[in-house]
């Protein structure tokens, strides 16, 4: 990690800033750095409740609701990073949070489609992003910095990533690894660093794992298992919350690996804020915590916890671990 210039977090969906860059964002501001956080994607996978409203102006009924989520999660994403020091503005030149704004799940189907792909759940068609206001979601980098959404096709997304990257000029980023088990942390990746090189830019590769290898058809069963401690390890998901404990290697058949990188070339340890055994204390725990959507605690009918509740929880560890690629 340099001890100047931008830093520039680049993650998938909402939450995933929290789960894996908290500690280094907090570092970064600590000495003084500027640190820029982009979400691609604006985790719209579904709907819930009831919503007459036409949010975003997307159809009434079920895609209203994915829209909803969506902002709400870009919300999440702003009450999380101001926890750390970071704002959001809708000038995209002096904002510290960013949206690209893109429908969850269909990074790959997105960066493979010559033409406008048109299977996104809230009917839009286009990227959007939280703004002012419940109709009006013209918060996407591509519509802060053109007055235009952009369309869902490779062209355009491959552009405004290209696009942050100018728009930044980060010295360091941080990204998810290549071979993380999420199809949209896989492509975040391939498109950061496609766009890192198009433009010849000078900065340093930081990248981590939320998901391990292989995981991307049982992602609920991979939730229970790693972080460490493993839901089987302990008798409450809350249990799962262990700010005193390292990260281990995920479980892979016959044993634990790290993936086809091996073990991670640096381990950041993480500010004492986020090292308080108490959860209403832990910063990391509370910059997790603002994704209140993404955290499902309530017991079903048999007693049993939804994986969310522990899987986020195992997340505040000690120190946050990255791959590193020199500039």
């Amino acid at each position: 990690m340099s001890s100047h210039g931008t830093a520039l977090v680049v993650v998938a969906h909402p939450d995933d800033e929290a789960l894996g860059f908290s500690g280094v964002i907090a570092r970064c501001r600590a000495e003084g750095r500027r640190v820029v956080v982009a979400v691609l994607t604006n985790g719209d996978f579904e709907g819930r409740g009831r919503l007459p409203l036409r949010y975003a102006k997307a159809p009434r009924g079920w895609p209203a609701r994915v829209a909803y989520l969506g902002l709400t999660r870009n919300r999440e994403t702003i009450g999380a990073m101001s926890l750390l020091g970071l704002r959001w503005s809708l000038d995209a030149a002096s904002s510290d949070i960013l949206f690209l704004g893109y429908p969850n799940g269909a990074l790959q189907t997105i960066a493979s489609s010559a033409e406008p792909w048109r299977g996104d759940a809230s009917a839009l068609h286009h990227t959007y992003a939280v703004e002012r206001g419940l109709f009006r979601c013209r918060g996407d980098l591509r519509f802060l910095v053109s007055g235009r959404h952009s369309q869902l096709s490779a062209g355009d997304l491959a552009e405004d990533v290209e696009t942050l990257l100018e728009l930044v000029r980060p010295v360091d980023i941080y990204t998810h690894a290549g071979f993380d088990g999420h199809p949209d942390h896989a492509e975040t990746f391939r498109l950061v660093e496609t766009a890192r090189t198009k433009l010849s830019l000078p900065a340093t590769m930081h990248t981590t794992l939320i998901h391990p290898e292989g995981t991307a058809q049982r992602m609920t069963e991979s939730a229970d298992e790693w972080p460490n401690p493993s839901s089987a390890d302990v008798l409450t998901p809350f249990e799962r919350f262990t700010p005193h404990l390292e990260f281990d290697p995920p479980p892979v058949p016959g044993g634990f690996a790290w993936g086809p990188l091996g073990s991670p070339d640096v381990f950041v340890d993480v500010p004492k804020e986020m090292l308080d055994p108490d959860p209403r204390r832990n910063l990391k725990w509370q910059v997790v915590a603002r994704h209140r959507s993404q955290i499902v605690c309530k017991p079903d009918r048999s007693g049993a916890y939804h994986a969310s509740c522990g899987y986020m929880r195992a997340f505040v560890k000690r120190h946050e671990f990255f791959w590193v690629r020199e500039a």
